[in-house]
């Protein structure tokens, strides 16, 4: 009977285009290497859902366009505007296969995404306001729209 019931409880059913949702940054740490240089340790928390479960790279996925699936694009605040900064090596990151097993493929979760921060790496950095933007692909390439954090006043 206990079967019955989880086999015949409703799923949630969500668009296979992957939504993404910004929920919060934390600045968890400080540190200040041998050289003098400052670094932060930020969390950010982002929500997220699929219909049909594609979301993750497997081990194998590595050619272009497979090399990222949630990409991140950082800003400074210049002149009271907010300035896309290209970065030498930029915060992509690779989120693993999360494609569940069974019938049911929907997908929703949270992504937390550990960044150390170094201020120092950026060209010419002289704003103390940065904030970054997100984007998650699914294996189909489907895009969720870009989702933007809340502006990070750096210390």
């Amino acid at each position: 009977m206990l079967t019955l019931f989880f086999a015949c409880k409703k799923s949630e059913s969500f668009s296979e285009i992957p939504y993404l949702e910004f929920t919060k940054y934390e600045l968890k740490d400080s540190v200040i290497d041998a050289l003098g240089n400052s670094s932060d340790l930020y969390k950010f928390y982002l929500y997220f859902t699929d219909g049909n479960g594609d979301i993750g790279l497997s081990k194998n996925d590595t050619i272009h366009p497979y090399e990222f699936n949630l990409f991140v694009n950082y800003f400074e605040i210049h002149q009271d505007s907010l300035i896309l900064i290209d970065l030498t090596s930029p915060y992509h990151i690779r989120i693993p296969n999360l494609t569940p097993t069974g019938q049911n493929k929907s997908l929703k979760g949270d992504i937390v995404w550990d960044v150390v921060f170094f201020p120092q790496d950026t060209i010419n950095r002289k704003s103390d306001t940065i904030k970054f933007e997100f984007q998650l692909f699914d294996r189909a390439l489907n895009k969720s729209d870009w989702v933007s954090s809340s502006l990070i006043i750096l210390n």
